[in-house]
């Protein structure tokens, strides 16, 4: 397998992880969105129970944004992996892509 075959793959997988960024925030936006309404309304009515549902979503923010940072992190590896990897001889190629593929999808023992 070339180089070029081994890019062509790592865009393959950005663009699945792009579509799942995406998702990921247009979750985000809507929990946010939800979140800021509830206040609005609890303002308004002078209701402060509906002062809790913002509470609630901005807790759950925590879950998609810790999934979009480690999304970036793997797509920053795989990014530069090639170029670096590349320089190296087959061996130890072969061995650093190995380890990569640790660092970044963790050891399935």
């Amino acid at each position: 397998m070339d180089i070029d075959q081994i890019i062509k793959r790592i865009d393959e997988v950005h663009k699945q992880n792009r579509t799942t960024e995406i998702l990921l925030l247009l979750g985000t936006a809507a929990l946010f969105l939800c979140g800021i309404a509830c206040f609005i309304i609890a303002i308004v009515k002078q209701e402060y129970a509906w002062g809790t549902p913002p509470l609630v979503t901005t807790g759950l923010l925590y879950f998609p944004l810790k999934e979009i940072k480690d999304l970036r992190k793997k797509n920053i590896a795989l990014a530069t992996a090639p170029a670096l990897i590349s320089t190296l001889p087959k061996a130890k190629a072969a061995e650093e892509i190995s380890k990569l593929l640790q660092n970044l999808f963790g050891n399935n023992e």
